[in-house]
């Protein structure tokens, strides 16, 4: 049996290569152009199984983190009627050693807010987006987040974004000793970032990226 998948792109030709995608692509999927667009087809137990959904966007989210490129599947037995725009941007191709993805419930996860991050234009939302994506690989108790005394100098980058994250999800007075260090750091009083306070704002805004390049080492090394 099998299950067929359409694949919505943003691009017009789809911006894909058919044999590098596949390369990368499980043994019981395959990608393949037709007439009118380009499709997935998934060896499954029972004809249009909804189970392969999971296993196609998994896939199709590993392929974006890889080149930029959005893709969406939408099962055949429906009527496709979806179209996707997004912001053009700059596209990779895949690496010329790509292989199936050895594949784990965090890095499916990471892989996921990775997508949702990408997709969002709240700030607030990004930094704790890519924490997730960190602490699933760096758990809060693992002792990856060095302590923070020195308020002269940077925190550990880890520990950076967990004081970020921190400061942006709750509200009031920063008890935390090593938190309160870090608002010395950053010139702010010790309380938890104001979403009406511009200096907050500016502030979370230009510690995006640090977030952003601490969650995307944590998807390198699992890739």
């Amino acid at each position: 049996m099998h299950t067929k998948f359409k694949l919505l792109f943003a691009s017009n030709p789809p911006d894909i290569d058919l044999i590098a995608f596949n390369l990368s692509l499980p043994s019981q999927m395959t990608a393949y152009e037709e007439p009118d667009g380009i499709y997935i087809k998934v060896t499954s137990e029972r004809a249009d199984d909804e189970e392969c959904q999971y296993f196609v966007d998994r896939e199709l989210e590993r392929y974006r983190y890889l080149t930029a490129v959005t893709i969406k599947a939408e099962m055949t037995r429906r009527t496709v009627t979806k179209s996707l725009e997004v912001a053009r941007s700059i596209h990779a191709k895949l690496p010329s050693d790509i292989s199936p993805q050895k594949w784990s419930t965090a890095l499916t996860t990471q892989l996921k807010l990775w997508s949702m991050a990408l997709d969002s234009n709240d700030n607030n939302l990004k930094i704790i987006l890519y924490f997730q994506i960190i602490e699933l690989s760096h758990p809060l108790r693992s002792g990856d987040f060095p302590k923070y005394s020195d308020s002269s100098i940077p925190p550990n980058p880890l520990t950076e974004a967990k004081f970020i994250r921190d400061l942006v999800v709750h509200s009031g007075d920063v008890g935390n000793k090593n938190l309160q260090k870090y608002c010395e750091y950053l010139g702010i009083s010790k309380s938890m970032f104001d979403p009406t306070n511009i200096d907050h704002m500016n502030i979370m805004k230009e510690k995006v990226a640090l977030l952003e390049t601490e969650a995307k080492k944590v998807i390198e090394k699992a890739l």
